[in-house]
């Protein structure tokens, strides 16, 4: 057995017939049936049961589908951890960091990775689904987000790094709003996250259920745009007080009330792989 009929079992498997893995792999149907037929051979058994022009998978195949997609797993996390030492042999681990995460929560977050281990580091930023399908991948390392997706078959280790309480903010245009908080924002402007962000469904649910109605003037995913048009005057914001500190000191922002119920959590998170990096584990268990 090698690799090779690994992928060719793999694709058949994917693509449901021969002819069609034929074309993916670009290898002549020809010869890989012949693979087929010389890896069923080594493993004794037969992977699909052939009905007229089409294969049917066996309990063996199913069987055997298990082990093979695990030494597949396996081989592209053997070929990404080789990625992280250059021929200096110097470590390096990339972060994925979700745009609507605090830039002084990902900084915070950089600085002490950094002390736990002197690793040069690479930081991308992208929407939650976009950075969470590369760490699946092992496209990246880490994942820092506002909330913990779904696994998806793998395994995943997740560490709380902050929880801010909420409050409402916006330009001095509105500052009347403060009288009869929370009632006065009813039908007012709001410049808001998208609708996969958790705060924007806890809001929401809060608003529904003390009857206020709201304004989506603006969905924006990046914090610092938010802030910016929130500033402008383009409608209230909702953010927890670390974040919009700068804002509120320099007097471009101020609070128009608390929303209790509702706090903002970010996650640093990893997949669990076959074979740990350990700079990946000692990192996390210093978290």
């Amino acid at each position: 057995m090698n690799l090779h009929h690994l992928k060719y079992f793999l694709t058949i498997v994917e693509e449901g017939s021969l002819s069609a893995a034929s074309k993916k792999l670009l290898v002549g149907q020809p010869a890989l049936s012949t693979q087929l037929k010389s890896f069923e051979a080594w493993l004794g058994v037969d992977l699909f049961k052939r009905v007229g022009k089409r294969l049917h998978i066996t309990a063996y195949g199913e069987f055997v589908l298990k082990y093979a997609r695990e030494i597949k797993n396996l081989e592209e996390e053997l070929l990404v951890n080789l990625q992280h030492a250059d021929d200096m042999g110097k470590k390096e681990l990339v972060l994925g960091a979700q745009e609507s995460v605090p830039k002084t929560i990902i900084a915070d977050t950089i600085s002490k990775i950094k002390k736990i281990r002197p690793i040069r580091l690479k930081v991308f930023e992208g929407t939650g689904e976009e950075l969470f399908t590369s760490l699946t991948q092992g496209r990246i390392d880490f994942f820092v987000g506002n909330f913990k997706p779904l696994n998806q078959g793998k395994e995943m280790y997740y560490h709380l790094l902050a929880k801010e309480k909420v409050s409402v903010w916006a330009s001095k245009k509105f500052q009347s709003l403060k009288k009869g908080f929370p009632q006065s924002m009813d039908g007012k402007p709001f410049i808001l996250p998208g609708l996969q962000n958790p705060i924007r469904h806890d809001f929401e649910k809060v608003m529904m259920q003390q009857g206020i109605g709201f304004e989506v003037s603006i969905e924006a995913q990046d914090t610092a745009l938010q802030k910016e048009l929130a500033a402008r005057g383009e409608g209230l914001l909702l953010m927890g007080e670390d974040s919009v500190q700068g804002w509120v000191s320099s007097g471009s922002l101020i609070k128009i009330g608390d929303l209790p119920e509702i706090h903002e959590q970010y996650w640093l998170g990893i997949v669990k792989r076959t074979i740990d990096n350990d700079y990946i584990k000692s990192i996390m268990q210093s978290f």
